[in-house]
């Protein structure tokens, strides 16, 4: 059954509106069938080829969070891994401050009032007189009290008309105190590797900046990275002292290999990303595993948008808020966006409620009263806009997302195009250039920055999320191949583009499928361009083929499916042993490490070694046939997965 289906179905049968939309959003009364929706597959989203028909050798993907470990490829070409938690040497100024004496008495005379400044977070000043002491007794007061209170005060000496003073004030946040208190001599940006486990990069950094108490877009990273499993990348923040990070704890965050330097990160300063991935009970002997891999490496994989571009959701997938978008047409885009999900989530939600309050009343004034203050999803922003600025103000809505949250939905359009072309160009000529298909001018397979936010929910905990304008990045330029350079091409050299109003299609025929699949959706690559840059798209180029670089594999034996095979960064700077393969085990998994440019998918891989749907719901069937029914221990991704299978009543067919 197909997503459209299910969607038009859903609108139809399930869920009463108001009686002032249009008919498509009518219910209707009509005989119901229950069906069994079990989510987003790769054919719905245009991946359907591969670039071999050998057999695959099937496997369970993510069946543990620690199956999928992922460490960015900094542009010096060095993997980034958390090796060390210590701060750098201490961050003070004058080493020698715990040997300064007060001889004056004022340091101590005052100090009960300064402990009271600061356990009080008062912003009152205290006031010591030193009129008539030497600079270097005003100096000893100064270094004595920085060596006894750290950087919670600030100590500055002034001159009234009367006398001289020392001024005392508590420092109210990191960012305050560490900016007034920087040496110098110091870099101004504080680079820090970050691991988490099970959490995506947006939502690491929204706790971050609460944490350190620093505006989020002042935390900067070079490129988002996958929520399911245990990933390492670096980041960046102007004028923090490394203590003050250190200091930093939450549940499945850690940082560490704390350096200054003199710049900061920008998104897509990365060379892209090692994976190390373990598949669970495959199925063939060492010679297919073998085989299966030395094709990947010859003929590498397509290079689709996988299934983690279109979100998570099976009744609103993000391509369709997307065309929404793409066709200038707000208020269906919003009509997606707060569509019930019926049991897409194991619990309901203040979110869920809101949804539902507003799809069957239309009054984001009562849908309002369902949302807790501290709920900062896309769904409340958007309800919190039309309760303020009018239940039609739909273009209002989308000013407050942040631009790459409102990207994530036109991107993932352009992809889903992007994968159909690539598919049914495949279909029809193979993997080969044709005349009239495109490469970059200076003959490099590289990608181009082409997304934002990849891989990642829809969720932000604050409207100044960094935002990068991809319309202003300037792309390499491309030309046609022709009949006299054919034969110094191939098909890794060979880059479509995403629709957008400025790019080049391929001079054949595949350029007249652009156009006809736009005019489908009532689309040109003219109505791309808008007066609002909010909704405007450009167009990008990618690789239609690319291969994984410094492969390594090896099959491991094991008793229980559930044994940790890998091991994080964390438990190799705990000394936790890796794992030693069983002798005629009871299953045999695959571990695989590979390299990967930025924006290439790590599941089209896998899909291409194993043959099989990387969807959640093939996945969580896979690891039932495992454990042969049994449920004795359930991973998390199995829950979610699971959850994800959700029964819809339809209308049976007049």
């Amino acid at each position: 059954m197909s997503t459209t289906l299910v969607d038009e179905e859903l609108d139809r049968s399930s869920i009463a509106i108001n009686e002032n939309k249009d008919d498509s959003f009518q219910k209707i009364s009509r005989p119901v069938k229950t069906v069994l929706y079990e989510g987003l597959q790769e054919k719905d989203v245009g991946i359907t080829e591969f670039t071999t028909s050998n057999p695959g050798i099937s496997g369970i993907l993510k069946h543990r969070l620690s199956d999928f470990q992922v460490n960015e490829i900094a542009l010096d070409g060095t993997v980034i891994r958390l090796t060390s938690r210590t701060v750098p040497e201490k961050e003070a100024e004058d080493p020698n401050l715990e040997n300064v004496v007060d001889d004056t008495g004022l340091c101590d005379k005052y100090s009960k009032d300064i402990d009271e400044l600061i356990e009080l977070q008062s912003t009152k000043r205290i006031l010591i007189d030193v009129d008539g002491l030497t600079k270097e007794k005003r100096k000893s007061i100064h270094n004595l009290l920085k060596f006894k209170y750290g950087s919670k005060i600030s100590t500055n000496t002034e001159k009234d008309d009367q006398n001289k003073q020392i001024i005392v004030i508590r420092l109210s946040t990191l960012v305050k105190n560490d900016r007034q208190t920087w040496p110098k001599s110091r870099p101004e940006y504080l680079h820090f590797a970050l691991h988490k486990c099970n959490m995506d990069t947006t939502n690491v950094v929204n706790i971050l900046s609460k944490q350190l108490r620093v505006k989020v877009n002042t935390i900067k990273h070079a490129g988002t990275k996958d929520k399911r499993g245990n990933t390492t990348q670096m980041l960046s923040v102007r004028k923090l002292n490394a203590n003050n990070v250190a200091k930093f704890y939450a549940r499945n965050i850690w940082t560490g290999n704390y350096v200054y330097k003199d710049y900061t990160l920008k998104l897509g300063s990365l060379k892209g990303n090692r994976f190390r991935i373990v598949l669970r009970n495959i199925k063939g002997n060492d010679e297919e595993v073998s085989n299966a891999i030395e094709m990947l490496k010859l003929h590498g994989f397509i290079n689709y948008y996988g299934l983690q571009r279109f979100g998570s959701s099976v009744v609103s997938p993000t391509y369709v808020v997307g065309k929404s978008l793409a066709c200038g047409n707000c208020e269906e885009a919003i009509e997606h966006i707060l569509k019930p999900r019926p049991l897409e989530s194991a619990f309901e939600n203040d979110t869920d409620r809101a949804r539902s309050v507003w799809w069957n009343t239309r009054d984001p004034k009562l849908a309002l009263k369902q949302l807790s203050k501290k709920n900062f999803t896309v769904e409340a922003k958007i309800i919190r806009s039309l309760a303020f600025n009018g239940p039609k103000a739909y273009v209002n809505a989308f000013q407050i997302i942040p631009r790459n949250l409102v990207l994530l939905y036109l991107h993932s359009y352009q992809s889903l195009i992007w994968n159909k072309i690539v598919s049914q160009r495949i279909q029809k000529f193979g993997l080969k250039p044709i005349v009239g298909d495109l490469v970059f001018k200076d003959n490099e397979s590289k990608e181009v920055l082409d997304e934002v936010i990849d891989g990642e929910e829809i969720k932000e905990e604050d409207e100044e999320e960094e935002e990068t304008d991809v319309n202003n990045v300037k792309f390499p330029e491309v030309e046609t191949i022709s009949e006299d350079n054919l034969s110094k091409y191939t098909i890794f050299d060979v880059v479509y583009p995403l629709p957008g109003c400025d790019v080049s299609y391929p001079k054949n025929e595949i350029g007249k499928w652009y156009i006809d699949l736009l005019a489908e959706d009532g689309l040109t690559s003219e109505k791309l361009s808008k007066k609002n840059k909010l909704f405007s798209l450009k167009g990008t180029y990618r690789s239609i083929v690319s291969k994984a670089e410094d492969l390594i594999w090896a099959t491991i034996n094991h008793n229980d499916l559930n044994d940790d095979l890998l091991l994080s960064d964390i438990e190799v700077m705990e000394n936790k042993q890796p794992f030693i393969s069983v002798p005629d085990g009871s299953f045999k998994s695959l571990s695989i490490e590979f390299s990967l440019r930025p924006s290439n998918y790590a599941t089209m891989v896998v899909r291409q070694i194993t043959k099989q749907d990387t969807s959640s719901h093939t996945q969580a069937s896979l690891c039932k046939i495992s454990n042969n029914n049994k449920r004795d221990i359930i991973s998390t991704e199995e829950e979610d997965n699971d959850s994800k299978r959700i029964k819809i009543d339809l209308p049976t067919e007049d």
